[in-house]
């Protein structure tokens, strides 16, 4: 999947996870299947509103996953840092540990909410797209076999006040658990409720992995005919 097919997609797919504007989230951003072939790790998540330098932002992780194991083991490691502004190394790497995450059983429906949403695709085009990795977990999951993870991690950084605040974040490596999307929500103040675990309170897991490899696979075969 080229970088124009995958910005087209970020644009498009936060329209999904419409959540209110509240006062104390500053920015907010989706990375999407950062480890499929020729997606990109990194985004920059620029924040646009006015903060407080005198005190402290919260950035909120929150990341959905998937296995092709039902007992999952592994791990995703995310780097996160704002630019130019000095952060401890303990807080710049972020360990999603499967043992520490939501684990959601596979229904065995994630096949068929595909095919109702874009038709049915060849096992090589589902391949070439995600690779072999997730398409072996997306397998997986559709015969009950596999597992959706969900978790939340929270860090407050102090940022002072630097010109153009924007956070730095990529995905760097992944064990047995297959990054689907990373939302990212920076803020101040006190955290929303809704942020404070994970987003998929109101969505379901599987709905949310069906919808964005049913876009992706829309937008690659667009793309493709052009």
């Amino acid at each position: 999947m080229n970088r124009h097919l995958q910005f087209f997609v970020a644009m498009v797919f936060p329209l999904l996870l419409i959540t209110p504007v509240q006062a104390e989230v500053l920015a907010t951003k989706q990375l999407l299947t950062p480890l499929i072939p020729d997606a990109s790790r990194h985004m920059s998540v620029p924040v646009a509103v006015a903060h407080d330098p005198q005190k402290p932002v919260w950035v909120v992780y929150q990341l959905v996953g998937i296995s092709a194991e039902s007992d999952p083991e592994g791990e995703v490691v995310v780097d996160a840092s704002f630019e130019m502004v000095p952060i401890p190394i303990t807080d710049s790497v972020l360990i999603f540990k499967a043992s520490d995450m939501k684990i959601e059983t596979s229904a065995g429906a994630l096949d068929e909410q595909v095919k109702a949403m874009i038709g049915e695709r060849s096992p090589d085009e589902m391949r070439e797209i995600f690779g072999e990795e997730m398409y072996a977990a997306y397998l997986a999951l559709s015969k009950k076999e596999g597992s959706y993870l969900i978790g939340n991690i929270t860090k407050t950084y102090e940022v002072g006040e630097p010109e153009g605040l924007s956070l730095l974040t990529s995905v760097a490596r992944a064990r047995g658990v297959q990054p689907v999307v990373l939302n990212v929500i920076i803020g101040q103040g006190d955290i929303p409720e809704q942020y404070r675990n994970s987003f998929m309170s109101s969505l379901e897991a599987d709905k949310v992995v069906a919808a964005i490899i049913s876009l992706l696979l829309a937008v690659f075969f667009i793309f493709r005919r052009k």
